[in-house]
């Protein structure tokens, strides 16, 4: 499996699945969805002002990205309440997540541990636990990670080791 580190801009990675991260109560969108909303004409505030996307826990919204972005498929995955999130959610999430992709076959996938996780968890860490959910995933065969520069060149200086089943590229 590959596991690229990337700070692209999101709608410029190339991929065949984005996923987005969203708690009900970040409204307006952070920096991620508020560029996904912007870049799809605001389709993404309309639905939440017309009730039919909340960002409740496990509720999933899945859109074409329209050319819009490199990402041939965008997923936004509801977290529920910031309050109500926490480390022990993680695996969960991450769980419930998996068997969403692999359910859609899709090989490639691009998102943000910093979105899932801005403060609340070591960053490394939520890294090693997304591989560990990801080494038994059949249909994965590609992770692409878009963080902020920093984590991209932290990653890259301690050049940090996942094993020897994971190749890991910087882009």
């Amino acid at each position: 499996m590959k596991l690229s580190f990337t700070s692209q801009q999101i709608d410029k990675v190339a991929a065949e699945l984005v996923v987005f991260m969203h708690y009900e109560d970040d409204v307006p969108f952070n920096e991620l969805l508020g560029l996904l909303d912007w870049r799809i004409n605001g389709r993404l505030s309309a639905l939440v002002m017309q009730n039919r996307f909340a960002g409740h826990a496990r509720e999933l919204l899945l859109m074409p990205s329209e050319s819009r972005f490199k990402a041939e498929q965008i997923i936004i995955l509801g977290l529920g309440k910031r309050a109500e999130f926490s480390e022990e959610h993680i695996g969960q999430v991450l769980d419930y997540f998996l068997s969403t992709v692999e359910n859609m076959k899709v090989k490639q996938v691009c998102f943000s541990l910093k979105e899932l996780l801005p403060s609340q968890f070591e960053w490394r860490n939520a890294v090693r636990i997304l591989l560990s959910k990801f080494h038994d995933c059949k249909c994965i065969t590609e992770v692409i990670l878009r963080e902020p520069e920093e984590l991209v060149h932290d990653a890259k200086r301690r050049q940090i080791n996942f094993g020897s089943q994971i190749e890991v590229r910087y882009i």
